[in-house]
């Protein structure tokens, strides 16, 4: 998007018949089939082979939420892309928010030995919904009633970050 709106294609796109919930929809798209197809391979492939790790729970339900996980990043993506001027710019937004969302997430530290404020800082990124759904799911064999909770986190955020997204769009081209 960023790149679109630095080189005027996206004044192109424009005057499609596109709505911007559309335009949003269509480049969310390719990311939701990529990833999955790369997930297999790190999970069958190093998870299973390399680390001989067994997976105990639903692969079903495992890739049905990662497909909600990789909507809700890629409209992550989007709302930078909509606040960006420029590549550069949205390079460092990315960096301000993928680093302590990583650091928050749980993989390297367990939100149970957090600071309390860091625990309820955990709670906007989608990624520490998704690392606990995932363990919960494929190394504990856990169904959805004991991750509904995570399940529900990763929808609402991805829902707001697309909508905001679309908003502040929509209010852009005006």
């Amino acid at each position: 998007m960023v790149r679109e709106k630095l080189y005027g294609t996206l004044e192109q796109i424009l005057v499609t018949p596109l709505r911007p919930m559309e335009l949003f929809v269509a480049k969310i798209i390719p990311t939701v089939v990529v990833v999955p197809l790369f997930s297999t391979l790190a999970l069958f492939g190093v998870v299973q082979c390399v680390f001989d790790t067994p997976i105990r729970g639903s692969l079903f339900l495992f890739y049905s939420v990662m497909l909600v996980y990789v909507f809700s990043v890629s409209s992550l993506g989007l709302l930078i892309a909509v606040f960006a001027r420029n590549i550069a710019q949205a390079a460092m937004i990315l960096f301000l928010i993928m680093f302590p969302m990583s650091f928050l997430s749980g993989a390297m530290t367990p939100p149970e030995s957090m600071a309390p404020w860091m625990k309820y800082a955990s709670l906007i990124s989608p990624l520490r919904y998704f690392i606990d759904f995932g363990y919960q799911v494929l190394f504990k064999g856990n169904g959805i009633q004991y991750v509904w909770h995570d399940i529900l986190g990763i929808l609402m955020l991805g829902t707001a970050m697309f909508s905001l997204s679309v908003w502040r769009f929509r209010k852009a081209i005006q």
